[in-house]
């Protein structure tokens, strides 16, 4: 299939194939594919696509969060995965975008490390191996011997050094944390009655 003048070793309808468990899964979801310069998780490249998910709607007015889907999409992008190891690809990174209304699967050939966005660089990032270096949870790291098969991990809303609260978390007001447990106190002060 031919996706922004990138040609890549598998069609539309063997994609569709693949994806079906996530239509199985979410009945109201649907995806589109793009070229990687749609994605707001990584830079453009030409070795890599995104499968955008979303709920249907008439506007981007009706549409609402898709937080409900991250913790089932863990599992379903490990079977995908498996799937597209046999066209040379995987997936290299997912999260939701620029809004919470849509969730980004970044695929990519087998190899390539795309060049993610500062803003996103908590992404879930899977070696080339296929093997999750974290889960769909934030940064965990995935244990190996093989050089191969680790990579750095980065600190998202869920990880487990967030459920712990970690030394290395830093409260922030709403724009700087994605974890309300995170949220920096603020006094209050109170109008006493007349």
């Amino acid at each position: 299939m031919k996706i922004g003048g990138v040609e890549f070793y598998i069609s539309y309808e063997q994609l569709y194939h693949i994806l079906i468990e996530i239509k199985d899964e979410f009945p109201n979801i649907v995806y589109d594919i793009d070229s990687s310069s749609q994605s707001s998780l990584i830079y453009p490249d030409d070795k890599s696509f995104v499968i955008t998910l979303a709920e249907e709607g008439e506007s981007i007015l009706d549409l609402n969060a898709l937080y409900y889907i991250e913790p089932k999409i863990w599992n379903l992008k490990e079977d995908i995965n498996s799937q597209l190891r046999a066209y040379d690809l995987y997936i290299s990174a997912s999260d939701f975008g620029e809004s919470d209304i849509y969730y980004e699967l970044v695929v990519s050939e087998i190899g390539h490390t795309p060049k993610y966005r500062e803003k996103y660089h908590y992404a879930v990032k899977e070696d080339a191996n296929g093997n999750a270096s974290t889960s769909g949870m934030g940064g965990v790291s995935n244990a190996s011997v093989s050089s191969t098969s680790t990579s750095s991990s980065f600190g998202g809303s869920g990880d487990v050094s967030n459920t712990l609260k970690s030394k290395s978390q830093k409260m922030g007001g709403p724009s700087q944390v994605s974890d309300l447990r995170f949220l920096k106190r603020v006094k209050i002060k109170r109008v006493k009655d007349i």
